[in-house]
């Protein structure tokens, strides 16, 4: 029986030992390092955007013409972002 008491206290201890210590410092990223990493998330975005077309295209979802308008576009709006990315480095 005290084994099992001092058990529950030992546990009982430790729960409050890590329900009310202090988290970690949370690393807040400077207005910079935001714009970037949304930079490089819409990058990443438009490249799967034109591997999707690519596949409709191929599955015959797609007429060439508007294949060719939207993949100029979507082409046009990476140069973009990999421009602004550059003028943050």
């Amino acid at each position: 029986m005290a084994l099992v008491l001092i058990a529950c206290l030992v546990l009982t201890a430790a729960l409050a030992w890590w329900i009310f210590t202090a988290p970690a410092p949370v690393h807040t990223l400077s207005d910079l390092e935001v714009k970037r990493q949304a930079l490089q998330e819409r990058k990443k975005s438009v490249y799967d955007n034109l591997r999707d077309l690519h596949f409709e295209h191929l599955a015959g979802k797609l007429s060439d013409a508007d294949y060719e308008r939207t993949r100029r576009m979507l082409e046009g709006e990476v140069t973009g972002v990999t421009a602004a990315l550059d003028q943050l480095s």
